[in-house]
């Protein structure tokens, strides 16, 4: 079973719950639901940062959430994604 963000229920790597988590594995915000510069700065972890909360200001992590196909962004189109032509 996949650690999941305390925050928003979503599921992480071992890999980043053991890097970016608390000293027991715990993640409590995740790319989801935070910004990189809170996240880096120790918000997976549980610390308290003093940066604006995307939780409390939503236009601060207004970036494509980490669940979408790359070819559901309306800025992309699957041709972007592949090169070319999906078949070849």
């Amino acid at each position: 079973m996949s650690p999941q963000c305390q925050h928003c229920g979503t599921d992480v790597t071992h890999d980043y719950a053991r890097v970016l988590g608390d000293e027991d594995g715990t993640v409590h915000r995740c790319p989801s639901c935070d910004s990189q510069h809170r996240r880096w700065r120790g918000s997976s972890a549980g610390a308290d940062i003093d940066r604006p909360d995307p939780a409390e200001q939503p236009n601060r992590n207004r970036g494509y959430r980490t669940d979408e196909p790359v070819t559901s962004r309306p800025d992309r189109t699957a041709e972007d994604v592949t090169g070319g032509e999906a078949d070849g």
